[in-house]
């Protein structure tokens, strides 16, 4: 949060939001600063904000005003980006869990009944309305289709009636060639199902539409409550029953096709069958470290322990030292104590129990550079970076543990939301800027130019740390997605900015700024002297400024270290201007600090 706060210091130009611009100061502008700039004048339009002008005479009370607005603005911010971060990180006993079989009836597709073509197995069972086509072969040939009468029967002509209903397909196809090679001497005869017939059946309990449905003759229970839209937020996966002639026949339990892929049901649908979905039995919720969470289902003579098998068992980031199990006993829920895991499969499930398996936060992070074993490592919760860089193998002999660069995905968001207000800010101080100077009066370029670069500059999650120090190393602690850049130890001092030569300068103990300067061929005329920037190794940013007495101005005493980025800024005329630019420096220094460190890593 440290890394937002330092916008309070800045000082923002009040904007006279207008309408009204130049159109040569509108060209002179690149194309998407002009797009920004319209779109912030637009959007504050309806805005009341006073218009005024920066000089001299502004009283102290209206900048202590200015500063405190922009200091709740921020802490705002400070308190949207802990609130994201908490929800984030929210770990809610037991949220909301979905239960389980719920979807396998929302499927793309409409219906499970099958088509009305046979393509049976030889158990299918004949009733009234389904078709039989017969072939024969030999003295006698002819094929005709048979459908079977309401008593259950066909009539084959000189065969007579053969009573079919109530055979197997196989067993009616065994009659029917017996009594036509009977009759018909030196002649085969050969069976098939051409048509099947419709019934009707009574779905009813606990489906999502209860009511009658007709169906093909092949369908089986799975297949009426499909048609009847699955089952309700309070029918049972696991007690289905068919009902035939007052009698439960066959009871289906879709945990058996969902778990274990079982699909045997022994008994097709008659007309008259009643398909009954029993309410719901014992819910039992199981979260966190467990590969498929859910509310499960459970019978009556289950265990816990079964719940385990439904969930695919444990991850291997299970921490089984932290079991919970809650469940309701005399009117209020009551927290048992789990000691072993084993201990489920001696404990009854029952209806609404709550288990809790707590999941290790182990965290990946990415080491890369001067160590001995570069690469991505697991790490426990409540480890540091120290501990990271020790399973990495330590430092090697070129590390440079001061130029460390440490990116953490937390201070990414905040800083990539403080570069957002940041380049608001600029908008703002271009409208004002224009509206100050409708003459041209103040040369924009330079600070146009660095609202550009603050624009493409991306958000980092640098934090500063200090890998020398021992005890510092041992308090932050590394997070999922953490990223450690451990450089080699440079020899040189890198110079950027309004210098005739921009680039690297071999490092000089007790060398001074002023000299690192003079070697990259000294100041450009547009170089703004009164403001130098030092970016250290760790990513300390430093202002190298004049500092006036009674009797001479001179620079404070800043010490440079290898590594150490040296840039000149161009001169910016507004003195206020320039003060918000102090910021834009600071992002863009640390960007090009992280860019330098993972260029002396290219050979890893």
């Amino acid at each position: 949060m440290n890394k937002l706060k330092y916008l309070i210091a800045a000082l923002i130009i009040p904007v006279a939001f207008s309408q009204d611009f130049d159109d040569s100061f509108l060209d002179s502008l690149p194309e998407d600063i002009q797009e920004d700039v319209l779109e912030r004048v637009e959007s504050n339009s309806d805005k009341e904000k006073p218009s005024f002008l920066r000089n001299s005479i502004i009283s102290s009370e209206l900048e202590k005003k200015e500063l405190e607005d922009l200091k709740k603005r921020i802490e705002e911010d400070l308190k949207y980006l802990e609130e994201k971060i908490e929800d984030e990180e929210d770990d809610s006993l037991f949220k909301e869990l979905p239960l389980f079989g719920e979807d396998f009836f929302k499927t793309i597709q409409s219906t499970f009944m099958p088509i009305n073509e046979p393509n049976l197995d030889s158990s299918y069972v004949l009733d009234s309305r389904d078709v039989l086509e017969i072939q024969t072969i030999g003295d006698d040939s002819f094929i005709e289709n048979f459908p079977v009468a309401r008593d259950g029967s066909i009539t084959i002509e000189e065969v007579g009636k053969i009573y079919v209903a109530g055979l197997s397909l196989e067993d009616a196809s065994s009659v029917i060639k017996a009594r036509i090679e009977n009759s018909y001497i030196g002649t085969s005869a050969y069976v098939s199902l051409v048509s099947i017939r419709d019934i009707n059946v009574l779905v009813s309990g606990n489906a999502f539409n209860p009511g009658v449905y007709t169906m093909s003759g092949n369908s089986s229970v799975l297949h009426a409550v499909s048609v009847a839209g699955g089952i309700n937020d309070f029918g049972s996966y696991r007690e289905i029953n068919l009902i035939r002639d007052e009698n439960v026949i066959e009871t289906l339990d879709l945990y058996d096709v969902l778990i274990t892929g079982e699909l045997n049901f022994k008994s097709r649908l008659r007309t008259g069958d009643i398909v009954f979905v029993n309410p719901t039995n014992n819910i039992v919720s199981i979260d966190g470290a467990v590969k498929r969470p859910a509310r499960y289902e459970m019978l009556d003579e289950q265990s816990l322990g079964d719940v385990f098998k439904y969930a695919n068992g444990l991850k291997k980031e299970a921490d089984l030292n932290n079991i919970n199990l809650e469940r309701y006993l005399d009117d209020s829920v009551r927290s048992i104590p789990i000691v072993n895991i084993s201990q489920f499969d001696e404990i009854p499930a029952k209806d609404g129990d709550k288990i809790l398996i707590r999941e290790h936060s182990f965290r990946k992070i990415k080491v890369s550079g001067a160590v001995i074993n570069p690469g991505t490592y697991i790490m426990t919760e409540g480890s540091t970076i120290k501990d990271v860089i020790s399973k990495a193998g330590g430092y090697t002999d070129s590390a440079y543990p001061f130029g460390a660069v440490y990116e953490n995905q937390d201070a990414l968001v905040i800083n990539k939301r403080a570069k957002e207000i940041l380049y608001e800010d600029f908008i703002d101080n271009i409208i004002t800027l224009s509206q100050q100077n409708p003459d041209g009066g103040f040369n924009f370029t330079a600070f146009i130019d660095l609202t550009e670069k603050l624009k493409k500059t991306k958000p980092n999650g640098r934090m500063v740390v200090d890998l020398l120090d021992d005890e510092s190393s041992n308090d932050i602690y590394v997070k999922d997605g953490d990223f450690i850049t451990i450089p080699e130890q440079p020899n040189h001092v890198y110079v950027y900015g309004e210098v005739s030569s921009e680039g690297a300068i071999q490092f000089e103990f007790d060398e001074s700024i002023e000299e690192y300067i003079n070697k990259s061929g000294g100041y450009k005329e547009t170089a703004d002297k009164l403001a130098v920037y030092i970016m250290q190794p760790n990513g300390n940013t430093q202002r190298y400024d004049l500092q006036r007495n009674l009797f001479e101005s001179q620079r404070r005493n800043l010490e440079i270290y290898p590594g150490s980025i040296i840039f000149i800024p161009r001169k910016i005329d507004n003195s206020a201007a320039r003060r918000i630019a102090t910021q834009a420096y600071v992002s863009i220094l640390g960007n090009l600090g992280i860019a330098l460190a993972s260029l002396s890593n290219l050979s890893d």
